[in-house]
């Protein structure tokens, strides 16, 4: 006991630290996991993902990958009957955080495969992939 008390601190930090270390784990378990350009290319051609950009329709229309389809991150919940359960979903957006808000919605309603751009569209944009418009 006196081993705790005079090593509260040490203790404490050894928490912090491995929750910091777990985090992106746990996180992860939640959202389903994050692709890679190269990824999400072939997910896009060999598993017939369906490909869900979350932007607003403004930005949707201003440039998007082809055959991205748009449902807005705020109205996705209304519209998961125009997704297909039994085929892969790629999220994306501008960075990802709306693809990472969206990922639990969706596997939590029965979505088996579901998987996040990661570094959504600027990742794309740097690496100069195309882009349908």
């Amino acid at each position: 006991m006196d081993f705790l008390l005079d090593n509260i601190l040490l203790i404490a930090i050894i928490l912090v630290c491995s929750v910091s270390l777990a985090w992106p784990m746990i996180q992860r378990r939640r959202t389903g996991p994050e692709v890679d350009n190269s990824s999400a290319t072939e997910l896009i051609n060999r598993k017939n993902a369906q490909i869900i950009d979350l932007r607003d329709p403004k930005d949707f229309k201003k440039e998007a990958i082809a055959n991205f389809v748009n449902i807005p991150a705020d109205r996705i919940q209304n519209e998961l009957g125009k997704i297909d359960k039994a085929r892969p979903v790629l999220l994306g957006d501008d960075d990802g955080r709306r693809a990472r808000m969206a990922s639990p919605l969706l596997r939590g309603t029965g979505f088996k495969e579901v998987y996040i751009l990661a570094g959504g569209l600027n990742a794309w944009r740097m690496a100069k992939l195309p882009f349908a418009r």
